[in-house]
């Protein structure tokens, strides 16, 4: 009788045991789903809106810079064909970031087209190469390029 009542003890507390490891588990997952569910609320952005600072014409969807505003940080854009390419379009573009680097780097253009110095540049990760090439500027960049000519660099410049 004596080991029966051991026994039946050693199952109630085995049996107690196994409630609380349930519960402890049930509990923690509770808590997960409970801590996502807080976590996914839904954040609304207004979305950046962009502006055509220059654009060669309206016709024609390219080259132009576009300014970009992202949490009222402006950032500058130049959009072009490749010129590598005649029979297909492909739009290409360099970031050329905050309005002050945005600045020099159409300064430095205007530069290349008048003393026909030739630079390279990095502006966001990117290599670009600067040449003159009749009254125009060559900008290279891996495996795109565009011409730019005296006129549009001036434009640009005026209307930064």
């Amino acid at each position: 009788m004596q080991k029966v009542k051991v026994l039946t003890q050693s199952l109630k507390n085995n049996n107690l045991n196994l409630k609380n490891e349930v519960m402890k588990k049930l509990l923690f997952i509770l808590v997960l789903l409970s801590a996502s569910v807080v976590n996914a609320q839904l954040i609304v952005k207004e979305t950046p809106k962009d502006t055509v600072i220059w654009q060669y014409s309206k016709m024609t969807p390219v080259p132009k810079v576009v300014r970009f505003s992202i949490d009222s940080v402006f950032s500058y854009t130049l959009y072009y064909k490749n010129a590598k390419y005649t029979a297909i379009t492909d739009i290409q573009y360099i970031t050329t970031g905050d309005l002050e680097t945005t600045k020099q780097f159409y300064q430095l253009c205007k530069e290349v087209i008048d003393t026909g110095k030739e630079y390279t540049v990095e502006l966001d990760g990117k290599s670009i190469s600067l040449k003159k090439t009749m009254n125009s500027i060559m900008i290279w960049e891996s495996s795109s390029y565009c011409y730019l000519n005296e006129k549009w660099v001036d434009a640009i410049i005026e209307k930064l």
